[in-house]
């Protein structure tokens, strides 16, 4: 997984729509309302196979290259003092990954999977609410692995020939 990726991902978001976007799960004190906050809730979703093994050669030697597709899934909840709010800011990031943000990902070697439904995900605490909609996203990514032969066998003698 490439986390600079999803780094550059929230980054760009902020930028095209606005909203401050935090990770969750830190000890941080967080911004004022209203604000997201993201979860990379799974990390890896394995596509079916093994993957591509190809191999290679160049000027410096012969490599062996391991392709494959996996997902992952990232939770987003936006947070403010109201309810109507929280759904305008959990629309506006939803729209970036229906649309906005479709060149962002391409070029950054990602592709939206799935969009889940808004939800309110408002939580009661002990004398107030905490007012939250979101949705999770799943987004498809590639890994690659690069290794270099060592030794290659280009001709086997058999049979005293």
């Amino acid at each position: 997984m490439n986390i600079q990726a999803i780094k550059d991902m929230i980054a760009r978001i902020k930028q095209d729509t606005g909203i401050t976007i935090i990770k969750a799960n830190t000890t941080y004190k967080p911004p004022p309302l209203p604000y997201a906050v993201y979860n990379i809730t799974s990390s890896y979703i394995k596509e079916r196979g093994r993957g591509v093994v190809t191999q290679y050669s160049d000027d410096s030697g012969s490599y062996e290259k391991r392709s494959e597709q996996y997902r992952m899934t990232i939770s987003f909840n936006a947070y403010a003092e109201d309810n109507e709010t929280t759904m305008e800011l959990a629309i506006k990031l939803h729209q970036w990954f229906l649309f906005l943000g479709q060149t962002f990902l391409r070029d950054n070697n990602l592709a939206v999977y799935q969009v889940g439904n808004i939800e309110d995900r408002t939580t009661f605490l002990v004398d107030s609410y905490e007012y939250k909609h979101g949705f999770d996203v799943q987004l498809r990514a590639t890994d690659e692995q690069i290794r270099q032969l060592t030794e290659t066998i280009d001709k086997v003698n058999i049979g005293g020939m």
